[in-house]
This record gives structure tokens, C-alpha cells and sequence, in this order.
């Protein structure tokens, strides 16, 4: 078995074409566990956090013959700050996880498409991403792997609370499942804020790109379930479903009114994107993001069609600074300094080769 790297490409499995793509970029379920007789990770000694880094590794054998995939426990003090970086901006993992250097670990699938986190908040956290929306196709294998592992480990439960969890806004199903939607027709309408409001009362929270705590970017949105506790699985599901749909509907019905109202003023938005991209050699993060979300745009509006949705997904990993110094020491302290460069000549190349731009 050849080592799993993920931080060696910005390639990652819920990038490939996928379901309603013009507005959905992924779709995520994760499942939170904890083992009975060991403290949340909060509260746990190395040697606890280790204690359940053997367990799994003991249930390892079992989940590799019955999902016939290779898989890799990676440690995170053994990971590089760029590698542990680009796994977070690859989804892989959470800003939390990369941060636990001495006790967190990461178990990996082959295919990226399923990372189980140990030691973050709870002791597992099983996430399973694909592209587009297929909120129930990620449910039914994150349901399988759940089943395989609960085979071999004592999962914390409760008959009256169901799943025990560290937090407890996670406790009862321990599910939280999440779509990544880009939405610029809507931000620009002035419908998004109401909205996004309405959706705090039927239990829809919606985040950044990083999810809980990080900020909203480039009109682009992670929308998931607020609360796992009184509902089952199926019908949480039903319900965030349904909203994406309207969601979806929604975005797509406000682009064609835009498109055929002010074509010449959008025309012109994604144009000056491509022309401060071609003339850009020095571009901060948040604004490269910006310019992404102008083509992406452009892509969904027909404006352009060199460019296909799974390379704006990689460019979104490697206009990153983890990428953008994943070949530099990570002791020099100069390195920071050049990211805007690199981010610039990035997009200014990438463009080009889809002749989209000339360089």
C-alpha cells in the first residue's frame, strides 16, 4: 500500500463534477462519537488521546475488508503546518484538528473522500464529502462506516439522548450535515440576508467556508442542520434537502432575472475581473476569493466556458497560503511575504493556459 498524501495535490474527491454544480460545490455528512469511559478530548491526557488513537487503529483491519479501500491514520504533530493548512483548505479536516498538534490524529480514506477526525471535539468525527448535491448518497456511506466502527468500538449513548457528545447543541443522532453553496445572484438582489434570517427558525444555520466561526467569502456558503437532538436522521435530512432545493431554485430564477435585466453591467463584472486577474502581481487572499467567485459567476451566467467548475474548485486550494508555501521552509520567517505574489502569478497562468486571458 503506497502512503496517502494528501497535501501533495489540490486535487480532492468532492471537487469532480457533481449534481447542480452551477450552485452546489459539495455536500458533507458528519457524525460525531465518543467513546464510553474515556473523557472529551478537552478534558483527556496524551495518554487518553492515544488510548483512542489504538482503538481505531485496532478496528482498522474490519473497516478496510468490509469498505475494500486502503486507509491511513496520520498524526498531526507528523504533518508540516502547510500540509496540515491544505488538508483544511481541502476540506479534509478543521482549523480546530490542525491546531491539536499533540493529540490529534486524522484517519483517511484513499479516495479523500471520507476523513475521520480523532481527538478534535469529540473523539470521532466521521465526514463523508461528495460533490454537488447528494446530501443522501454521503448520508447512506457515512451511515455504513458508523455501523462498521460502532462493530468494533463502545459508542457513548444514551437511551433518553441518544449519541453523547461533547457539545451539546451535536447530542442525539450526532449528525450535522452541510451543503458548500455559492450564491452571488442572491447577494446581489438583496434577498440573501432575509433569507439566510428566515432559515434560523426552522433550525438552518448558515456559515463560512471553513464552517462554524469562519467568514463568509466570495458569496459562498455552507448551509447545515442546527439541531440533531428530538429528529431522526432521515427526517433532519428531508427537511435541509428540501431548503437546498428552494435555495437552488431560488439562486437560479434571480441569475435569469439579473441576466436579462443588466447583462451588459455583469458582462462587465466578470470582464474586470479578467482584466485586474491579467494585470494583478500582488493579490491578498480574500480578494483572490472575490475574483473566483466574479468567474464562477461568469461560468454560471454563460459568460464564459472555458473554464469548467473543477478547476475553480482546485484554484480555491491553491490560491491558499498553505499551498502557495507548501515547497518553502516552514522556519523561514520571510516566507509569509510572498504568497501575494505567488497567488497573483497563480491565477494570472491558470487563466491563461484555458486561454482565457493572454499573458
Amino acid at each position: 500500500m503506497s502512503a496517502i498524501k494528501p497535501w501533495a495535490n489540490s486535487t480532492a474527491y468532492w471537487m469532480q463534477e457533481g449534481p447542480d454544480q452551477d450552485v452546489v460545490l459539495s455536500s458533507r455528512i458528519r457524525l460525531a462519537r465518543n467513546i464510553v469511559g474515556l473523557p472529551y478530548p478537552n478534558f483527556q491526557s496524551d495518554q487518553q488521546a492515544e488510548e483512542i488513537i489504538e482503538k481505531i487503529q485496532q478496528a482498522l483491519p474490519r473497516l478496510k475488508e468490509e469498505t475494500e479501500n486502503d486507509w491511513q491514520i496520520l498524526s498531526i504533530t507528523g504533518l508540516s503546518e502547510s500540509a496540515r493548512g491544505i488538508m483544511v483548505d481541502k476540506h479534509l479536516m478543521s482549523p480546530a484538528l490542525a491546531e491539536r498538534e499533540k493529540q490529534g490524529a486524522l484517519l483517511l480514506r484513499d479516495d479523500e473522500a471520507v476523513s475521520i477526525m480523532l481527538n478534535e471535539e469529540d473523539h470521532l468525527r466521521i465526514q463523508v464529502l461528495h460533490s454537488g448535491l447528494q446530501l443522501e448518497k454521503a448520508w447512506n456511506l457515512a451511515d455504513k462506516l458508523d455501523d462498521i466502527l460502532e462493530s468494533q468500538l463502545d459508542f457513548a449513548f444514551s437511551d433518553t439522548y441518544g449519541y453523547k457528545t461533547a457539545c451539546p447543541t451535536n447530542a442525539g443522532t450526532g449528525l450535522r450535515a452541510s451543503v458548500m453553496m455559492h450564491l452571488p445572484a442572491l447577494a446581489m438582489s438583496q434577498k440573501l440576508g432575509p433569507l439566510l434570517t428566515s432559515m434560523t427558525k426552522l433550525g438552518i444555520v448558515a456559515r463560512g467556508l471553513y464552517g462554524e466561526g469562519s467568514e463568509a467569502f466570495g458569496h459562498i456558503y455552507q448551509i447545515s442542520n442546527q439541531i440533531s437532538l428530538g429528529k431522526p436522521e432521515k427526517e433532519i435530512l428531508a427537511s435541509l434537502q428540501a431548503l437546498i432545493r428552494q435555495i437552488i431554485n431560488e439562486e437560479r430564477k434571480t441569475r435569469k432575472f439579473l441576466f436579462s435585466r443588466i447583462p451588459i453591467q455583469l458582462q462587465d463584472k466578470v470582464g474586470r475581473t479578467l482584466g485586474m486577474v491579467k494585470n494583478s502581481y500582488i493579490m491578498q487572499n480574500k480578494e483572490a476569493i472575490r475574483r473566483l467567485s466574479d468567474l464562477r459567476f461568469g461560468l454560471e451566467l454563460g459568460i464564459l466556458d472555458n473554464l469548467s467548475y473543477e478547476d475553480l474548485n482546485h484554484l480555491m486550494v491553491k490560491i491558499q497560503d498553505a499551498w502557495l508555501n507548501r515547497e518553502e521552509d516552514d522556519q523561514d520567517e520571510n516566507r509569509k511575504n510572498r504568497p501575494g505574489i505567488k497567488r497573483a502569478q497563480l491565477l494570472r497562468e491558470s487563466l491563461a493556459e484555458v486561454n482565457i486571458i493572454s499573458q
